[in-house]
């Protein structure tokens, strides 16, 4: 059956595979249902019923949201995975009406297994990455080129 660290990597991949599918039965089978925690920058740790009514927003926000992985490493009950979400606003995402606007921003987790279940999950996503795909966002660059300008002879 190939070692731990494959097995670990092949249910991380079918948790990403059912989170694109939407299938939230499916995930909260490969999740742990004692002590599952999402940790996501800026926002209060959520259990599994916190993250399926995240899931939710997010489907609705973008519901043909799917993962691109382009890296996924394993050692002991760790995954690491690197990827790119990607999909379309076509509902509301924090007050803020659909722009219709494909989006593709990366993010990162490391993921923490326990008894063959998704126990922890840590992300780091680029959600200024999002935000300025979707409304009118500086982006650094050109924010410094709003900036006064010379003229140069």
């Amino acid at each position: 059956m190939g070692s731990l660290e494959e097995q670990n990597k092949q249910l991380v991949r079918q948790y990403f595979e059912a989170y694109d599918q939407q299938d939230t039965e499916r995930i909260g089978q490969l999740v742990s249902s004692s002590n599952y925690s999402l940790h996501l920058s800026g926002m209060p740790t959520m259990d599994w019923t916190g993250t399926k009514q995240f899931y939710a927003a997010a489907w609705s926000a973008f519901p043909d949201l799917h993962h691109e992985i382009f890296d996924i490493v394993a050692e002991g009950d760790k995954v690491a995975v690197r990827y790119n979400i990607i999909g379309t606003h076509k509902g509301e995402l924090q007050s803020m009406p659909p722009t219709g606007k494909e989006v593709s921003f990366s993010a990162m987790d490391f993921i923490t297994l326990f008894d063959g279940k998704v126990a922890e999950e840590w992300e780091i996503a680029d959600t200024l990455g999002l935000m300025q795909q979707i409304v009118a966002t500086p982006t650094p660059l050109s924010a410094a080129n709003n900036g006064s300008s010379t003229a140069r002879s």
